[in-house]
């Protein structure tokens, strides 16, 4: 039974009314992403300014404060912690929001929106899809607070995003003011910003949302896997560089579209853009998503969304598999805070961090806290199964396997349930991922520990 508190943060992100299976909500999420937050502000924020640095430690000689982009991951980060506890988290939110009006938003000129940096009044250095995330940002910052200068400031900035619409190559939006090129960065994220204004009493929104949508669809689509490209230019010539957060993007279009429809062609095409996404870009041995937080956070948004309506735990469990392998291998367990390479590899005491990976982590455990992790669904399993009731115990424990690539007790736990109800195909599936992990010598010193005989 969903908590009230995860029905709270959910309904305020997509704008989706339909309750979710949870378990319950997930300490071990919420504590990180918590820890991360506090990082964030300890580490980047200067209260003075109102204003976050883009890099801890600052090198000499770079820029002071964070650019948009950072600022856009930031405020929803911040939206998401305060439906936790809007308390502690409100006040930041405010005071952010009113810095990037007084210190980013550039009202000259006949188009007003937000520069790539706190630079002042007639700059030249805008970019469409910047302020495409401060639309988003700024729609769940009026969901969750019900201040309207949230959603004036939703409206006023998507004026300055729609304006980078016209009608060569049959419409689309630019990237940049620069003109040069017509990017999926820009049209997905703003499609979802129109869906959702049209569901908070904008309805003229709507008719922008579906047509950024279907121009994107058919521009910028790869429709022999339905991935999207990154951008076209104005010569025709597609730039076909596939990125998690285009194709996250289009998932959250057809998930709003199905909100808005009830239509089940929608969901369909949302669930068939995740399973080419779950097949092209995760590790089915490490659970990590290729690229970094700050492309894949949306990824595993969108997916998390996606099990809110459809309840398929393969989603859900794929983004607890990604956020598993950032706290085996990006977190910095001496220092805090998370690297911004997200291979696994050792790293410098001295590397520096910076905020928009940071920022992207911490929405990636909000996202999550109103689950359980591998580490409360093995608890959970293995008490079922010392009372007896294996039937009960084995989803759960099946979830804590599927959670985790490393979460080796909790396969080893799943297979001796699978055996003891004679289920023995799934049971020697289960022993043969075993044999595998097993080759790691560390995995295996935590598989002998409870009893695995190889």
């Amino acid at each position: 039974m969903i908590t009230p508190i995860a029905a709270l943060a959910l309904s305020a992100c997509l704008l989706l009314s339909a309750a979710l299976p949870a378990l319950a909500d997930s300490k071990s999420y919420r504590q990180k992403a918590e820890a991360q937050m506090d990082y964030i502000q300890s580490h980047f924020y200067e209260a003075k300014a109102s204003r976050y640095h883009g890099k801890s430690p600052d090198k000499p000689g770079g820029l002071t404060y964070s650019l948009m982009w950072e600022n856009g991951v930031q405020i929803r980060a911040l939206v998401d912690a305060m439906r936790y506890d809007p308390a502690k988290y409100g006040p930041i939110l405010d005071r952010f929001a009113e810095g990037l009006q007084k210190y980013y938003w550039d009202p000259v000129g006949a188009n007003p929106g937000f520069n790539a940096y706190c630079s002042g009044p007639g700059g030249d250095d805008k970019y469409y899809d910047d302020n495409a995330w401060l639309v988003l940002g700024f729609e769940e910052a009026y969901q969750q607070t019900k201040d309207a200068k949230y959603l004036k400031w939703a409206n006023e900035t998507q004026r300055f995003v729609l304006s980078g619409w016209d009608d060569k190559l049959g419409g689309g939006l630019y990237w940049s003011l620069k003109h040069n090129s017509k990017n999926t960065c820009v049209t997905a994220p703003a499609s979802v910003g129109a869906l959702r204004l049209s569901l908070l009493n904008e309805p003229d929104q709507r008719l922008w949302g579906t047509r950024l949508r279907d121009w994107t669809t058919a521009n910028l689509q790869d429709k022999s896997d339905g991935l999207y490209w990154d951008n076209v230019k104005l010569d025709g010539s597609v730039e076909k560089t596939k990125w998690t957060y285009n194709t996250a993007l289009m998932i959250e279009s057809d998930l709003t579209m199905y909100k808005i429809t009830k239509d089940p062609k929608h969901l369909t095409a949302a669930e068939s853009l995740a399973e080419a996404s779950l097949k092209q870009w995760q590790d089915p041995n490490t659970g990590r998503f290729q690229n970094d937080a700050k492309f894949t956070h949306l990824l595993c948004e969108a997916l998390v969304h996606l099990y809110a309506v459809d309840h398929n735990t393969r989603y859900l469990n794929a983004v607890r598999r990604n956020a598993a392998f950032a706290t085996h291998h990006v977190y910095d367990a001496a220092g805090g805070g998370y690297w911004a390479d997200w291979n696994a590899k050792t790293h410098k005491a001295d590397e520096e961090k910076d905020l928009l990976e940071n920022a992207s982590v911490a929405r990636l455990f909000w996202m999550l806290a109103p689950y359980a992790d591998s580490g409360e669904l093995l608890t959970r399993g293995v008490t079922l199964a010392g009372q007896g009731r294996d039937a009960q115990a084995e989803p759960l424990l099946r979830q804590a396997a599927d959670s985790d690539a490393e979460a080796v007790e909790a396969r080893y736990r799943l297979w001796k349930v699978l055996g003891r109800e004679n289920k023995t195909a799934d049971a020697a599936a289960q022993q043969a991922i075993l044999v595998q992990k097993a080759q790691d010598p560390a995995l295996k010193t935590r598989l002998e520990a409870v009893g695995w005989k190889g």
